[in-house]
């Protein structure tokens, strides 16, 4: 099963925050994680669970990570689904 990460509340800060491990660089509500929960899969890799993250890098930059379940025209498709849907 994948789904967007839910962002933890910063307390410092705040604000909702998600952790791109230093990747994405600026907020923006078009960021997101999504992550991957197989049973079998996360018994034999129990730190195996993000598979994509998307994120703004500057003004009119963005990043796209992914990994296995996603082959690269997948997870562009979601990533741009996401984009385009935030225009509405």
């Amino acid at each position: 099963v994948m789904h967007n990460k839910a962002p933890l509340w910063n307390e410092n800060s705040q604000v909702y925050q998600l952790d791109f491990g230093g990747r994405v660089t600026q907020e923006s509500a078009k960021n997101f994680q999504i992550e991957f929960r197989n049973k079998q899969v996360y018994k034999l890799y129990p730190s195996f669970t993000g598979v994509m993250q998307f994120g703004r890098i500057d003004s009119n930059a963005y990043t796209l990570d992914f990994q296995y379940p996603f082959s690269a025209i997948q997870a562009f498709a979601v990533a741009l689904a996401n984009v385009t849907q935030r225009l509405k």
